[in-house]
């Protein structure tokens, strides 16, 4: 047996030692890189991580990533905080990789680990007058890959021309393996995303789901779209574990054919089914279901599970039913109902209909619907009508709400339900319509939302909102680079009126204020009340912080003025809170947390004044 010589001297000795270290390190690098990829809930937070740790671990001063996904690029780095390589970042962001010439572009064309000594040097390089004004000298850049598909480049460069150490090649092709598998896993996972988004999406529109029975444990598997057709929460636990309990919820006379059709499947006597059925839903009101599924079976041709989709057709079925009522009930319904022909011209309306429209038999008759009552609102245009007539000749009957107009002039909103008749040889040769006038029903809707978004005693916009409203002005204010102002205002001195005086004094009061408020800013200001005595202002496209002050200032001075409540004279001040949008927070939970610290800042300072949030306000 061979042994291994000893060294001969202490210069091999330490250099054995140094290599050893120098595996060591790069070990330890993998490892924590592998660490970062295995705990980070998203790309941008495991490049941020692993550029850091790159830069700092091996001593470079700039690592940057370019990482490539439906032909987008997204740049990440990491830079040395005490040197200034501003010049160089600028002009890395700016690389074109449908051009050559850059050493990320000639490390892709190499597929491998790419070493330039000296970047300033490099004819033809991109960025090499960028380089010389930063001093950067030499750049190290690897691939990140897995299998044979790319997903980006990372690019390391120092100010310094040491030579990268020995074994650092196969290192950061290992590295480029394991961060390029990383990212192929979450774009996958991005993508999937997507796909049951869509997906889930389309169940919804469509009131379906996902139906799974597996015979060897009766055990029954649904989603949520499932569960919404069937009328019950998706949020609840699984109410159907079983098909026993599926069943129990079906009518009788629809639960033998439904087990009949189940115990066929099981003796292999059919491989699809297709049943419709009462199913009573949570509520106690029976809906009309379509099951459709398919056996499946295991490698060994034993039945393994049966699968296929749930649909509550109950509203289609309905519409189904009120079309064939049509030619015995068109003259007596209450329903305005409608016969067209092939070519959307008006053949036949019932009294109904010419009562919520004014339009006569004679008067409508040979008129196209669409010109008569839908077009001339404005409320519609082209591709809304060829949208609904694609859908009408694809699926049968299509039902929405429209708008409509009377014969005085009167707009109206209606729920239309239109049905396709077809002959034998599956011409169209009729449509029949059926609408109601929803005017009741929508001003109810819109009371429903008055009470839900506004508060019921000054009628400004609540906390709900405000909210919704500074977000949508955050959006656009973020598109047209604008500021905006969100200004707290709570009032002084209000306890002791109530106090004093009753609450219904103090309501009276709170109106007053809310009036003062609305007439001290523009009307595209927002004006809401969060309760009690705070109301919050949403000040959009200010063109400075001042005219925001000077705002503040018109309202402390409006609400410092005397109020007369009945026979009472009553004083009250406000202080105010100001918070800047996008100096301040860019998110509305922010602005107005930050708006609040500062009011309770003004507060300190006296009262009946303002205070504009700065860090040292924050609490």
């Amino acid at each position: 047996m061979v042994q291994p010589s000893a060294p001969t001297s202490i210069e091999d000795l330490e250099a054995r030692l140094a290599h050893a270290s120098a595996l060591v390190k790069r070990l330890h690098l993998q490892y924590e890189v592998a660490g970062i990829l295995a705990e980070a809930q998203s790309i941008d937070d495991a490049m941020h991580d692993v550029l850091t740790t790159l830069g700092r671990t091996k001593g470079w001063d700039l690592a940057q990533a370019w990482l490539f996904d439906d032909d987008q690029v997204q740049h990440f780095y990491w830079v040395d905080p005490d040197l200034d390589l501003d010049a160089y970042l600028d002009a890395s962001q700016q690389l074109d990789f449908a051009q050559e010439g850059h050493a990320p572009a000639q490390a892709l064309e190499a597929g491998d680990v790419l070493w330039i000594p000296d970047l300033k040097q490099l004819p033809g390089a991109t960025r090499k007058a960028a380089a010389a004004e930063n001093n950067v000298c030499n750049v190290l850049v690897f691939v990140l890959r897995h299998g044979q598909h790319v997903y980006g480049v990372i690019e390391l460069a120092s100010t310094q021309c040491d030579p990268p150490e020995e074994g650092m090649r196969q290192l950061f092709r290992l590295l480029g393996r394991d961060i390029g598998r990383f990212l192929e896993a979450m774009q996958y996972e991005a993508r999937l995303e997507k796909k049951n988004a869509r997906l889930a999406q389309a169940q919804r529109i469509a009131r379906m789901g996902h139906w799974e029975w597996r015979p060897l444990t009766g055990q029954l598997h649904i989603n949520n779209g499932t569960l919404r057709a069937l009328g019950f929460d998706p949020g609840q636990h699984n109410p159907l574990p079983t098909l026993e309990a599926y069943v129990a919820r079906l009518s009788e006379a629809d639960r033998d054919r439904f087990k009949a059709l189940l115990d066929d499947v099981q003796d292999f006597q059919r491989t699809e089914v297709e049943a419709e059925h009462a199913f009573n839903s949570p509520d106690g009101s029976p809906r009309t279901v379509i099951l459709r599924a398919e056996a499946q079976t295991d490698r060994h041709g034993r039945l393994n599970r049966v699968v296929g989709m749930v649909q509550d057709v109950t509203e289609r079925r309905r519409a189904e039913a009120q079309l064939r009522l049509i030619a015995r009930a068109v003259e007596q319904a209450a329903e305005a109902m409608v016969i067209l022909d092939a070519l959307g011209r008006i053949v036949s309306v019932n009294p109904a209909f010419t009562r919520i429209t004014g339009y006569t038999d004679t008067e409508a008759g040979g008129q196209l619907m669409d010109e008569l009552l839908h077009r001339p609102t404005g409320r519609h245009d082209d591709t809304f009508f060829r949208r609904v007539t694609g859908f009408l000749l694809a699926e049968g009957h299509w039902e929405g709400e429209v708008w409509a107009l009377r014969k005085n002039g009167e707009v109206f909103p209606e729920l239309l339900s239109i049905s396709v008749i077809r002959d034998d040889n599956d011409n169209v040769v009729n449509y029949v319509g059926v609408f109601n006038d929803i005017t009741d029903q929508k001003e109810q809707e819109d009371r429903l939302k008055q009470l839900a978004l506004y508060d019921s005693l000054t009628g400004l916009p609540n906390r709900t909102l405000l909210r919704e409203h500074l977000e949508q002005a955050m959006t656009r204010s973020a598109r047209q680079q604008r500021k905006i102002a969100v200004l707290f205002c709570d009032l002084d001195r209000f306890k002791p009126v109530n106090d004093t005086f009753g609450h219904e004094v103090g309501d009276q009061l709170l109106k007053q204020v809310a009036d003062r408020l609305r007439a001290a800013v523009r009307a595209s200001d927002l004006v809401s009340r969060l309760g009690g005595d705070e109301f919050v202002l949403v000040l959009e496209s200010i063109a400075s912080e001042a005219d925001a002050g000077q705002v503040a200032h018109k309202i402390v001075d409006a609400i410092g003025g005397p109020f007369v409540v009945g026979e009472h004279n009553i004083n009250i001040g406000t202080s105010v809170g100001i918070a800047f949008y996008p100096e301040h927070g860019d998110k509305a939970r922010t602005l107005l947390r930050r708006a609040d610290q500062a009011l309770y800042q003004a507060k300190e300072a006296g009262r009946n004044g303002y205070q504009v949030w700065a860090p040292s306000v924050a609490g």
